[in-house]
């Protein structure tokens, strides 16, 4: 089941069935930072050079929606990183709650199975009807990117993470979600199983592979996007710069690099 994929992504590339995007709309910064007025400097200061930004937990926990009403206010596009996992009733009326701050993306864990699943488009689509506005993108969470082997036969998983995080994806696809946060390392494979137009957005993106800190499965900036990533998300490496506008422009050179 699980043969060929770097081929078969490379039939993909051929054909030009990819999209191509402008890398500055491919790029999404991870606002980790504890004030809104931290959050709002690095928007500020990166200007034109990104048009996504992330609000993880630490960054909606803190602020609250004032900080999506910032970025929405700059004419950015939220990426409202929350990896719901609940029952689906309660997943359901969050994401109903959420959609009304208009985010660009919302995720939610693949762990939480397939009725969940569904009841998180479901809400999404029926918030959609009701107020004529669009839903944001539904993004799956895999298998988080601090995660290695032998965390995850500590957590009681029986198959390797590679093998699990395509099952996922294929779930994922199959119940309508628009794409998946997963590693650069299994990229590839999730493009050849779900196709061109399934989203991957990777995490664990390092200018330099050795910055590790404490990701597991990372890769460059150009090497995330020639495996098939649509969106990658960057956050310490840019927002604890001395010179965060620069970093910027490193990656998206290197991204411009990789000719995708």
């Amino acid at each position: 089941m699980f043969a060929n994929f770097y081929q078969d992504w490379r039939v993909l590339v051929h054909k030009g069935r990819i999209g191509t995007m402008e890398n500055t709309d491919r790029l999404i910064v991870a606002l980790d930072v504890p004030t809104t007025e931290q959050a709002i400097n690095v928007v500020d200061s990166l200007g034109d050079l990104v048009q996504y930004y992330k609000v993880g937990m630490e960054a909606f926990y803190g602020m609250g929606h004032a900080v999506l009403a910032q970025i929405a206010g700059r004419g950015k596009k939220p990426f409202l990183d929350l990896k719901l996992h609940d029952i689906p009733t309660t997943v359901a009326r969050t994401v109903t709650t959420l959609c009304q701050f208009s985010p660009a993306f919302l995720t939610l864990h693949a762990a939480g199975g397939s009725n969940m699943l569904k009841a998180a488009i479901g809400a999404a689509e029926d918030w959609a009807g009701k107020t004529s506005q669009p839903r944001p993108k539904l993004l799956a969470i895999t298998v988080l990117t601090s995660i290695g082997e032998r965390d995850w036969v500590e957590i009681g998983y029986q198959s390797p993470i590679r093998e699990s995080v395509l099952r996922m994806s294929v779930m994922c696809k199959e119940e309508g979600l628009d794409g998946v946060v997963a590693s650069p390392r299994e990229a590839a494979a999730i493009r050849a199983l779900c196709g061109p137009d399934f989203l991957i957005v990777t995490p664990g993106i390092r200018l330099v592979p050795e910055e590790q800190g404490d990701q597991m499965r990372i890769a460059t900036p150009s090497q995330a996007l020639k495996v098939g990533a649509n969106y990658l998300v960057v956050g310490r490496p840019i927002v604890a710069a001395d010179n965060p506008r620069e970093v910027v422009a490193s990656i998206l050179n290197d991204m411009k690099a990789s000719g995708q």
